[in-house]
């Protein structure tokens, strides 16, 4: 069995040419029957008593496609919530543009499916990573993108058990899962800002003691520079 490793120009022509067709993703206002409105907090913790607000959710009535459903007939208040997930952003067609790139990102191939948990679960991460501005929603979401893909390479990899799958698709997800995390302590150190901490120690030297400052080195260090 053999794995094709790459696509010819005329797939990557077709490929291109269906990719085009995807129309910009618009939420939609849910009907009255679809689904009643639920609470923005989850039971509080019994540990500390803390209350979490829930993530933001869509409706995705069929897996094959691009179109989200508000899951209540109140459009304004979930596009209010998706624009706190996506850095408190002002703008509608930001949360537009960047919950598409959210889409395409999990479905890139038009003939792909994506289910509506899935993308839910990975709007829940985005809001778990709390972004507060345009830049780290956009970070937030390759840092989603890139996870997801990287666990649907690790499970093709084990697809078939053979040689050339986990050849193939093995590395692939080892590369991901390290960039994964260099994008997230990437994240971090952007919203921590550049700054740097100093610690200063206070060292009392008493009356008839001794003490060294500077840098001390062991025996081992000694002899090393003793041969050179």
């Amino acid at each position: 069995m053999s794995v094709e490793t790459r696509i010819n120009g005329l797939q990557a022509t077709h490929a291109d040419l269906e990719g085009g067709k995807r129309k910009p993703v618009q939420l939609e206002a849910a009907t009255e029957n679809q689904e009643p409105p639920t609470s923005c907090l989850l039971p509080p913790r019994q540990n500390d008593g803390e209350q979490r607000k829930a993530p933001p959710r869509v409706r995705k009535p069929s897996a094959s496609d691009d179109r989200c459903v508000a899951p209540t007939t109140d459009l304004e208040k979930h596009r209010k919530c998706l624009r706190e997930t996506f850095g408190n952003t002002m703008s509608d067609e930001f949360v537009d543009a960047l919950l598409g790139k959210l889409i395409e990102g999990l479905r890139p191939s038009p003939f792909s499916s994506l289910e509506e948990a899935t993308l839910n679960s990975a709007l829940a991460v985005v809001d778990s990573l709390h972004p507060q501005s345009e830049h780290e929603a956009l970070m937030a979401v390759e840092y989603v993108i890139l996870a997801f893909t990287a666990q649907k390479f690790l499970r093709l990899s084990q697809h078939q058990l053979t040689k050339e799958y986990v050849g193939l698709y093995g590395p692939l997800a080892v590369k991901l899962f390290r960039l994964q995390t260099e994008m997230l302590r990437t994240y971090d150190r952007h919203k921590r800002g550049n700054t740097q901490t100093m610690e200063v120690r206070h060292v009392h030297i008493y009356s008839g003691g001794q003490g060294v400052v500077g840098i001390v080195n062991g025996p081992a260090a000694a002899q090393e520079r003793d041969h050179k």
